[in-house]
């Protein structure tokens, strides 16, 4: 008898920490995804209602190994799960020492920090 493989296209996550911090979620989200680079992934970043929430999956058309993803930032949202999340596009978890740098590079005001700066 024939079988037949299921491949598992998309995939969600939802992070639920909040923050009252004043900061641009949208823009944190954008310098996060700078510097983390998911490979061979397109991003779409957009306010979200609750939680920051990933959704992503296979690129059909592209590639075997292309993926979409959509970032999904409510107004609340705190850095460290906007950070997870763009984290997790990189290989599908979060590590917490990754985490933590990435928090404490994108807390520094843009350059500070960066490679190449004072």
């Amino acid at each position: 008898m024939p079988r037949i493989e299921i491949e598992r296209i998309e995939q969600a996550e939802e992070l639920a920490e909040s923050s009252t911090e004043s900061f641009d979620r949208i823009a944190f989200a954008e310098r996060a995804l700078e510097l983390v680079r998911p490979p061979r992934t397109t991003v779409a970043i957009c306010e979200g209602a609750r939680r920051v929430k990933v959704v992503a999956g296979r690129q059909w058309g592209k590639e075997p190994d292309a993926r979409w993803a959509v970032v999904s930032v409510p107004r609340d949202a705190s850095r460290r799960a906007i950070a997870a999340a763009v984290l997790a596009l990189h290989d599908g978890r979060p590590r917490a020492w990754a985490l933590d740098v990435l928090v404490s590079r994108l807390a520094a005001p843009r350059g500070v920090g960066a490679p190449g700066a004072p």
